[in-house]
C-alpha cells in the first residue's frame, strides 16, 4: 500500500497524463452516464405513470406493459429535455449574442467616455496624482481592448485557433451524440446494471461489507442527486430573477450579466464573487453609477439566495460545515476546474460521512463513548496535592 502511494506521488505527472488520456477516450461514455444520471428521476416517474395508465386502460400487467411504459417514458423524457433546452437556447442565445456584439461594438466609445469621466474626477479630487492615475488607467484600457478584440474579432493570425476550435466543436457534438445513445441504453437496462454491480460487490466483499457498500452507495446517490438538482434549480431561479430585475433597472447588457450570474451561481460559496467581478466591469465601462447599483443588487440577491432560497431548495443535502465546503471547493477546483468546484461539495460530503461511519464503528468496538471522551477531568483532592 505504501509503495503504491509513493509511486503515485513520484510519478504523478505521468499518472495524470495517462488518466487524462483515458478520460478523453471514455468521454462519450462519461457524458452518457451523466445524462442518464440526470434524467433517471424523471424517467422513473414517467415510466411508473405510464405503467399505471396502461394497467388501468388496457389491463396490461405483464412484461409487455413494462416494455411499452419504458419506451413511452424514454421518448417523453428525451423529447421533453430537448424541448426545454431548445426553448431556453432559443430565448437566451439571440439576446446573448446581441449583448456580446453590442459590448464589442460600443467598447471604444464607452471607454473614451469613461476616460473623460475618470480624468475629470482625478483633476477635481486628486490633481497631484493625475499623471500616475491616468497612465495606470490607460494601461488597463489597453488590456481590456486587446482582450475583447482577440475574443470577438478573428484575424489571420488566429485562423489556426479557429480551425482547432471547429475541430473541438465537432468532437464535442460527436461525444454528446454518442453519449445520448449510451444514456438510452443505460436507462433502458438500469435495473440489470444495478443488479450486476450489487452482485459483484457481494461476490468480492461478502455479505457484511457488501451491505455497508450498498447502503453507503444509496446515501451517496441521494447526496449527489439532491445537491446537483437543487443547485441547478437554485441557479436557474437566480438567473430568472436577475433577468427581470436588471431589465426593470434598465441595466446595460442585462441578459449577458444575468447569464454570468446564473452560471457562476452553480459554484457554491465563491460563485457569487466570481460572477460579480466581470459583470461589474462590463457595467462599469458603460455607466459607473449603474455599476454601483448593480453591486447593491448582487449583495441583496445573494443574501436572498444564501438565507432564504438556497436553504429552502437544498436543505441539508451536504451535511458539512462551511469550513469544509470551502476546503472541498478549493481542492475540487484544483483538480477539476469549475466542474471540480461544483462536484467537490457532494464528493466531500460522501467522504465525510464515510469517515464518520468508520470513526463511530471503531469507537463502538473499543467501548469509548462521547461522555467518556469529553468528560471534565476530576479535581485533585487536598491530600493528593500535598503528596
Amino acid at each position: 500500500f505504501l509503495c503504491t502511494i509513493f509511486f503515485c506521488i513520484f510519478k504523478f505527472n505521468g499518472l495524470a497524463a495517462g488518466i487524462g488520456k483515458l478520460v478523453n477516450i471514455l468521454m462519450p461514455v462519461i457524458i452518457g452516464i451523466g445524462i442518464a444520471y440526470v434524467l433517471s428521476a424523471p424517467y422513473d416517474w414517467l415510466r411508473h405513470k405510464y405503467m399505471r395508465l396502461l394497467a388501468r386502460t388496457f389491463h396490461w400487467r405483464s412484461r409487455k406493459a413494462v416494455r411499452c411504459a419504458g419506451i413511452f417514458a424514454m421518448l417523453t423524457t428525451f423529447l421533453g429535455a430537448a424541448a426545454i433546452i431548445g426553448g431556453l437556447l432559443a430565448l437566451i442565445v439571440p439576446q446573448l449574442i446581441s449583448s456580446v456584439a453590442g459590448l464589442a461594438a460600443t467598447l471604444p466609445s464607452n471607454m473614451m467616455h469613461l476616460s473623460r469621466t475618470v480624468q475629470d474626477l482625478v483633476v477635481q479630487y486628486y490633481p497631484s496624482g493625475e499623471e500616475t492615475v491616468m497612465n495606470a488607467y490607460a494601461q488597463a484600457v489597453s488590456y481590456i481592448e486587446e482582450f475583447v478584440q482577440n475574443s470577438f474579432t478573428p484575424s489571420v493570425d488566429t485562423l489556426g485557433y479557429v480551425s482547432a476550435g471547429v475541430m473541438n466543436t465537432v468532437t464535442v457534438f460527436k461525444n454528446i451524440f454518442i453519449g445520448i445513445i449510451v444514456a438510452i441504453y443505460l436507462l433502458a437496462g438500469k435495473e440489470n446494471f444495478i443488479r450486476q454491480i450489487i452482485r459483484c460487490i457481494y461476490a468480492v466483499l461478502g455479505k457484511k461489507w457488501g451491505n455497508v457498500i450498498v447502503e453507503y452507495g444509496r446515501f451517496a446517490n441521494q447526496a449527489f442527486t439532491g445537491f446537483i438538482t437543487g443547485k441547478l434549480l437554485d441557479s436557474f431561479i437566480i438567473f430568472l430573477i436577475s433577468v427581470v430585475i436588471l431589465n426593470v433597472m434598465d441595466m446595460p447588457f442585462a441578459m449577458l450579466v444575468s447569464v454570468i450570474i446564473g452560471v457562476t451561481n452553480v459554484i457554491p460559496f465563491f460563485g457569487p464573487f466570481i460572477g460579480a467581478i466581470p459583470s461589474f466591469i462590463i457595467i462599469f465601462i458603460v455607466s459607473p453609477l449603474q455599476s454601483l447599483y448593480f453591486l447593491v443588487f448582487v449583495l441583496l440577491l445573494q443574501q436572498f439566495d444564501g438565507n432564504i432560497l438556497g436553504p429552502k431548495i437544498l436543505g441539508k443535502s451536504t451535511g458539512i460545515s462551511s469550513f469544509w465546503v470551502i476546503v472541498a471547493i478549493v481542492v475540487g477546483g484544483g483538480f477539476g476546474g469549475v466542474l471540480g468546484m461544483f462536484l467537490g461539495v457532494p464528493i466531500f460530503a460522501c467522504i465525510s460521512s464515510l469517515v464518520n461511519w468508520f470513526t463511530n464503528r471503531s469507537l463502538t468496538k473499543k467501548g469509548v463513548t462521547d461522555d467518556a471522551m469529553f468528560a471534565p477531568a476530576p479535581l485533585a483532592s487536598p491530600d493528593e496535592k500535598k503528596d
